[in-house]
């Protein structure tokens, strides 16, 4: 298979295993696959060299993850460290073996699926293609297909989730994409860098994420001010598009940011769950003042159901306050030190890889999920794969 060929599948699994609802299915055994194809491409691919250093790491993140199992009594359970273990390497692997390559393709292949995700949503909101799209493989009781687009998936019909389980989700994506696009050299043209600018927007836009709109007016502002791959009359049409878009859907906007911000400020108690991002962040800061070495995942789920006043199974959605509350203080300082320090070698010092770490917390304050999946450790294992930071034009 041509090797541009295998970097797109690596990509496109990276992804998919982060999150795609068809995975979410799987039970993790879609995880194994990935894992033993991310080891066969590596072997077939590449130099088949592993960096000492990531070595060194990842024995120290496993370590870190088995003395919490120990520490809680098997409340972190040994299967989620064997997991978070495969989920780190496999992450490697697929940065290692596309390599230089990986910036490049993965505009690629985020634009190919949101460019499929807007027909998608297109169909989805005006019932367009019905017969077609029913006669598509079935993804549970959710939709249809899944693979590329995850069609009349009833539970976010109304927004653009792709073939994630949730839009908010789906931003991150998108967000990253425009993020390389604004200050990464890469082999486009500047009219095809603009053109996948536009899809990555316009597809962001239909996500309606609170979280993702936040993330890149952080971004925008930057971009105005930093980015030098853009001459000023492209910026200038940058922000015409987006004055129109804002505009058009003024209405929308005042919903996702404004209304959503002031829900989240007006909680009263510990108890009061009528916003649940709030709630979650003051539960979780209850179980970390009496658990500040962690408490593993069972006994977390129990105390957050004591605690909040709520039926067992629910979790917080706050990936800062989640992490200090399962994992404890040492591990949360550790993880997110070591997603900082590889924004810093990945983008450079300073303002750059300060405001991407920022990004990635307020992502990580509604997506708990996210913590510690291949497409966000990605991050840190592609710290051990470039050896000097990535051209950055700021």
């Amino acid at each position: 298979m041509p090797k541009t060929y295998v970097d797109f599948v690596l990509v496109y699994l990276l992804l998919f295993v982060s999150g795609s609802l068809i995975y979410e299915q799987s039970s993790d055994k879609l995880l194994v696959l990935v894992f033993i194809i991310a080891v066969a491409a590596w072997l077939l691919y590449s130099d088949r060299s592993l960096n000492n250093r990531f070595v060194l790491y990842v024995c120290s993140f496993s370590g870190f993850l088995l003395l919490i199992h120990f520490y809680t009594g098997a409340s972190l359970p040994l299967s989620s460290v064997i997991g978070t273990t495969m989920k780190m390497l496999m992450a490697y692997l697929v940065v290692r073996t596309v390599d230089s390559r990986f910036v490049d393709t993965y505009i690629r292949v985020i634009t190919f699926l949101a460019a499929v995700s807007l027909f998608g949503y297109i169909s989805d909101v005006y019932g367009l293609f019905n017969g077609l799209i029913t006669r598509l493989p079935q993804v549970v009781d959710f939709g249809y297909e899944g693979i590329f687009y995850l069609f009349r998936f009833w539970v976010q019909i109304d927004r653009n989730c792709s073939i994630f389980f949730e839009p908010g989700a789906y931003q991150a994506f998108l967000n990253a994409g425009l993020f390389l696009l604004f200050f990464v050299k890469t082999g486009f043209t500047a009219f095809r860098r603009l053109f996948y600018i536009i899809i990555l927007l316009v597809t962001l836009l239909t996500t309606y994420s609170t979280t993702g709109f936040l993330i890149f007016g952080v971004m925008f502002v930057l971009f105005l001010l930093k980015s030098t791959m853009f001459s000023t009359k492209a910026k200038t049409v940058l922000v015409a598009v987006l004055i129109i878009m804002v505009g058009v859907f003024a209405a929308q906007f005042q919903h996702v940011i404004f209304e959503k911000i002031e829900t989240f400020l007006a909680v009263e108690a510990v108890t009061d769950s009528r916003d649940r991002r709030s709630f979650d962040l003051l539960v979780d800061l209850e179980i970390f003042k009496k658990h500040i070495f962690g408490l593993g995942y069972v006994d977390y789920g129990r105390a957050f159901s004591a605690i909040g006043k709520i039926s067992e199974g629910h979790g917080s959605s706050n990936g800062i306050t989640k992490s200090l509350a399962v994992y404890g203080l040492p591990f949360t300082v550790f993880l997110f030190g070591s997603y900082y320090f590889a924004f810093r070698r990945l983008v450079g010092p300073g303002i750059m890889a300060l405001a991407a770490f920022v990004m990635f917390l307020m992502f990580m304050v509604g997506e708990a999920y996210y913590l510690m999946v291949p497409y966000t450790l990605a991050v840190i294992g592609g710290a051990f794969v470039y050896e000097r930071p990535k051209e950055i034009s700021a």
